[in-house]
């Protein structure tokens, strides 16, 4: 096993307060043991941990994401030192890549060009047009955060080098206009960005899952925007990472995503105290879930590797229920993401509780790619289209032929953390 990025919680305090948040709002209350500012020794400690990892797996280039909590609340000057001293600890070793995702209330023009200096990506969240965002993300005393953010994205995007490669990242809410919340973004004039999937498990199910997990509220909000964005030119549309990857994947190419795939996840999160997770979403399942007591003073990035928890992190989209495992899409699926499957009866031995939007959204975006294919080749090539009906048949007779399909420990083994 071996990560090639790190997520680094360099602040555990946010200036938001945003209800779906799995670091604050959704039963984790560990961030209030946590120091509000990474210190520097802990920063060197990371360091020291990350190069020693890429010298023992020969990675010569490494991720690295600056988050929180809000990490612009660590102040310009920090944030230059820490990419600094990485940078000149790692000289002629491994080259970091750095990125930041940011509420964008903070960004100035200054922050800019500092980051812009330091060759730091940076990400923004932005879920849609004002009563759309402000309906989830806002500060601690009810007030909606859309205009401060709109502020940050256009100081950014007044930077040239941002305008080319910034992407916002959006929570789907599906009480939202699909449509009108594409168009907006769109309007901002970026590169690209991504839809979120908000984090739920069967406990705890996010918005229109309280009732029942069959229903399709995600994927329909999603196929709206899908057929839009699909019909647009390729080369001025903005990218949506969720349907590259996912069309990447039915063209027969392996991705790595927490919500989709089939590739390992290397990807390791660590807190301002410098204890080594795996990955954040997992808060979600309940508190103290992800601590493993493993820090960067006392243990390597192998060692913090060593757990559960992190092998199924890591193996998440091998290590499937028997529903998965018998599924004709679950190269492309993946089983998504492991939060979205924990319950406390059964650990992870579960579908998604997103399964039945996986299954709508995938199958008709497969159906749309081959509508372009020349019709001799999806002849001869004996090209079939799916629907869900048709999935959950194969799936079910791909179940009674194997009854050899016993249930994978690793995942049943964390009922008991509930």
């Amino acid at each position: 096993m071996e990560v090639k990025i790190v997520v680094l919680k360099i602040v555990s305090r946010c200036n938001l307060n945003c209800s779906y948040c799995y670091m604050y709002n959704l039963g984790d209350k560990t961030y209030k043991n946590q120091p509000k500012v990474m210190s520097k020794e802990t920063i060197e400690n990371i360091y020291n941990r990350i190069i020693e990892h890429c010298e023992e797996h020969n990675i010569k280039n490494f991720g690295i994401i600056l988050h929180g909590g809000e990490p612009l609340l660590a102040g310009q000057k920090y944030i230059e030192d820490f990419v600094n001293i990485g940078n000149r600890m790692a000289r002629g070793k491994v080259h970091f890549r750095y990125n930041l995702q940011t509420n964008g209330i903070l960004l100035n023009e200054d922050i800019v060009n500092s980051l812009e200096k330091l060759r730091v990506h940076i990400g923004v969240s932005l879920d849609g047009p004002k009563e759309v965002n402000d309906k989830y993300r806002f500060y601690h005393n009810s007030k909606g955060s859309y205009d401060d953010v709109i502020k940050g994205i256009k100081v950014l995007l007044n930077n040239k080098s941002y305008k080319e490669r910034t992407g916002l990242l959006s929570v789907m809410n599906i009480d939202s206009d699909p449509i009108e919340t594409y168009d907006h973004i769109k309007s901002m004039e970026v590169k690209g960005g991504d839809f979120l999937f908000p984090y739920g498990t069967y406990d705890n199910p996010p918005l229109g899952k309280t009732e029942s997990t069959e229903n399709t509220y995600y994927a329909d909000w999603l196929i709206n925007i899908f057929d839009t964005w699909y019909n647009e030119d390729e080369t001025t549309r903005p990218s949506i990472r969720l349907f590259g990857d996912i069309t990447t994947s039915i063209l027969g190419n392996d991705i790595m995503a927490d919500y989709l795939g089939n590739k390992n996840n290397e990807v390791l999160v660590i807190e301002t105290d410098g204890t080594m997770e795996a990955v954040d979403g997992l808060k979600s399942c309940g508190n103290g879930f992800t601590k493993t007591g493993a820090n960067v003073s006392s243990s390597s990035i192998n060692q913090a590797l060593d757990t559960p928890l992190a092998k199924l992190y890591h193996y998440s989209h091998k290590h499937l229920c028997k529903k998965c495992r018998s599924c004709p899409i679950n190269e492309t699926c993946g089983g998504g993401d492991l939060a979205n499957r924990y319950s406390s009866k059964s650990g992870f031995d579960n579908p998604s509780i997103y399964c039945s939007d996986l299954e709508k959204l995938i199958s008709h975006i497969q159906n749309r790619i081959i509508d372009r294919l020349p019709k001799q080749l999806v002849e001869e090539a004996e090209i079939e289209k799916l629907t869900p009906e048709k999935i959950q048949q194969i799936r079910n007779q791909n179940i009674v032929k194997d009854n050899t399909i016993d249930t994978d420990e690793l995942l049943s083994h964390f009922y008991k953390k509930a």
